[in-house]
């Protein structure tokens, strides 16, 4: 969405709020247009760059983004050991390709989880 200064922006201070994730480097050279542009309307923007906050995640935040990864991660080997099974209850070759497409899984994820080692062991038949 592009902003013009001349209109108006949010007469209500509540809403039309935006934030950006900008890095040190970004807020610097912001800072330095900003200064070479000054005018009243910018000044305000100016005072903002110069009193940046630095947004941290809480304790429970971090927990609970824990949680869910090893949840999904759980998921995921139970879908890729399903898939294991189901191929060799078929007889067939159990490769990286084969695991995602019975597992419904990327490939890449299933090269993540997988070493090519574990793949050959995997094919080795016991008689």
């Amino acid at each position: 969405m592009k902003l013009n200064f001349n209109q108006e922006i949010g007469k209500n201070k509540d809403t039309n709020k935006y934030r950006l994730d900008l890095d040190l480097n970004e807020i610097l050279k912001l800072k330095l247009l900003l200064e070479k542009n000054k005018s009243s309307e910018l000044t305000s923007i100016l005072d903002k760059v110069d009193n940046i906050k630095i947004i941290k995640s809480s304790d429970k935040k971090k927990i609970a983004i824990d949680k869910a990864r090893e949840t999904r991660s759980q998921k995921i080997k139970v879908k890729i050991q399903n898939a294991i099974n189901i191929l060799r209850l078929e007889d067939k070759k159990i490769t990286h390709y084969s695991i995602a497409k019975v597992g419904k899984v990327s490939y890449v994820t299933v090269k993540k989880v997988i070493s090519n080692e574990k793949i050959e062991k995997l094919n080795i038949v016991y008689y």
